[in-house]
């Protein structure tokens, strides 16, 4: 479930121009993955559909979260209905998943029990059996029940939500962990900096990080609300994510030490160095030729440093941060 996603929840409520900005900047971006709230108490089923086959178009899946507190939904009853409505009338589309809730604290009269009611309701609704998951802490219970296909979840870093999801064969993706922007709330203030070590460390983790954006912009609306143009500095690296982890074997499993790395035992080993600044990685290989690169996620370069005998592997590193080591099997 390799996916790299952005936020813009309600782009599509938006007027035509903002709505054409928005779809010029997904086609132009690394994310092949949208997350936006249905709002359908707030547009048509024909507008909602018309926005999906036009993300389809352009190769953008449309990652549906079909309740949102501001809908007025507060009952299981009221939210099944919506879901019965939603669901079968976009289900035909294949750029589609669905999350069922982006935080179901907010909705305190729907419990557990009725959280799983109402996925097997989406599964029942759904014949193309589309992704569905609901966002919620790393140790809830509802990440794992049958119904969803993977779990979403909301924590402070990559690192937290592999410790608390560790024991669990699901697929795992981070809904959030916080957004690039200058706002006064701390979770939509990070840094670019702090929001590429992020999604690099996420993604050695295969915990995949949805991207997020809270500048605003001119007409006082943010990336992350409305859609519109990404103005941050982390998209562009997270180009070079994007490629790097299109060429990591499906098959790589995660490896925890010091630093984060994703192997294929004496194939391929990707390591992430995140904010360590370490002088120099060594690393023990099976016996073989390996080409090796050190890629600085920051200033994004990917530099080799040739093909050396494995055994004991050395690689010397710049003593800075934001440097992952590749090393592939030559033949």
């Amino acid at each position: 479930m390799i996916s790299l996603a952005t936020t813009a929840l309600g782009w599509h409520l938006q007027g035509e121009k903002r709505r054409a900005r928005t779809l010029a900047t997904l086609e132009s971006s690394p994310f092949d993955r949208v997350r936006m709230a249905a709002f359908a108490m707030r547009c048509s089923l024909d507008s909602l559909e018309e926005r999906v086959a036009e993300l389809g178009a352009i190769g953008v899946t449309a990652e549906l979260v079909l309740l949102h507190p501001s809908d007025g939904i507060g009952d299981v009853d009221a939210a099944a209905r919506l879901v019965a409505e939603v669901v079968p009338r976009l289900a035909a589309h294949a750029n589609v998943w669905w999350s069922l809730a982006a935080d179901p604290t907010l909705f305190p009269e729907i419990s557990e029990h009725d959280w799983v009611r109402l996925a097997d309701l989406v599964a029942e609704e759904d014949p193309g059996h589309h992704p569905l998951s609901i966002t919620a802490e790393a140790g809830s219970p509802l990440l794992w029940r049958r119904a969803f296909t993977h779990g979403s979840v909301a924590a402070r870093s990559p690192r937290d939500a592999w410790v608390g999801t560790r024991d669990h064969h699901k697929p795992v993706l981070m809904d959030m962990c916080g957004y690039e922007g200058d706002s006064d709330d701390p979770w939509h203030s990070l840094t670019p900096e702090e929001v590429v070590a992020q999604a690099w460390d996420g993604s050695v983790r295969r915990r995949y990080v949805t991207h997020g954006e809270s500048y605003l912009d001119d007409e006082g609306l943010t990336w992350s609300e409305a859609g519109g143009t990404l103005a941050g500095a982390a998209v562009a690296r997270l180009g070079l994510l994007r490629e790097v982890i299109a060429e990591t074997p499906a098959q790589a499993r995660y490896r925890d030490r010091d630093a984060p790395m994703l192997e294929v035992p004496g194939e391929f080993y990707l390591e992430y160095c995140g904010e360590h600044r370490f002088p120099e990685r060594v690393y023990e290989v099976p016996a073989g030729r390996y080409e090796v690169e050190v890629i600085d996620t920051w200033a994004m370069t990917v530099g080799s440093l040739g093909v050396q005998e494995g055994g004991t592997l050395t690689v010397p590193l710049p003593a800075t941060g934001a440097q992952a080591v590749r090393l592939r099997r030559h033949a």
